[in-house]
């Protein structure tokens, strides 16, 4: 084996800075390692998941390792924020946001990276991809990290406001306690609500269910990968 494929395996490039290998994970099981998490929010702890995802609020200095890999049926007590690589936000071209629940990654969002901040490529416009079929052509009503600011609604993609029975979407982070609906109310936060289906559901009566955590991850224009 050559010297630069040994520089590959253990330490990927990522805008001619060394990148942590441990940092890179095989998503969705491609045989390549070319997915960096940048950002897991977790369930319940009473934390901002938007504020611990935008400027670290909260997140503690020393993170539980479980925190910072993808075997999900490890307990993780804490947001984890990748400082590094949302301060770095360039080269970047694809964003994978998951879903995780059960120890496993149950729904995603392919967003393109290119013309992106670490804020906004969580949009209707950088869509590519998701495992809602019906999403690419619903036009939702809100869909953003921000969200719903007004309402602490983070990471959501609504289909309609049409009076807390009526409400419908697929994905939302509800981040206080607060609440003024009955389908976002428990006794923590955040609450990380899913359509557990293959549609966009109402929150009252839909086939929802409370996620464990989501997650974010970034894949590299330079094409920067572990192999095995």
């Amino acid at each position: 084996m050559n010297l630069c494929l040994v520089t590959l395996l253990v330490l990927p490039v990522v805008l001619g800075a060394p990148a942590p290998a441990d940092e890179f994970f095989d998503v969705l099981g491609s045989g390549l390692r070319e997915w960096r998490l940048v950002f897991r929010g977790t369930a319940y702890i009473n934390k901002s998941v938007y504020t611990a995802y935008k400027d670290g609020t909260n997140i503690p200095a020393i993170v539980q390792d479980a925190c910072k890999k993808i075997d999900w049926t490890q307990p993780c007590n804490t947001h984890y924020r990748n400082t590094d690589a949302l301060k770095n936000w360039n080269n970047i071209l694809e964003v994978l946001y998951g879903v995780v629940d059960g120890g496993k990654i149950v729904k995603t969002v392919t967003f393109k990276g290119a013309n992106t901040d670490y804020m906004n490529w969580f949009s209707e416009s950088h869509f590519l991809n998701s495992s809602w079929p019906d999403l690419a052509p619903q036009h939702p009503h809100i869909y953003g990290i921000k969200g719903d600011h007004g309402l602490e609604r983070r990471f959501f993609i609504s289909h309609n406001y049409n009076g807390c029975p009526n409400d419908a979407g697929w994905v939302v982070a509800v981040d206080r306690l607060q609440v003024p609906c009955d389908w976002e109310k428990d006794e923590a936060f955040p609450i990380f609500k899913y359509a557990a289906g293959d549609k966009f559901e109402n929150w009252n009566t839909g086939n929802f269910k409370d996620a464990d955590a989501i997650v974010v991850f970034v894949k590299y224009s330079s094409g920067s990968s572990i192999i095995g």
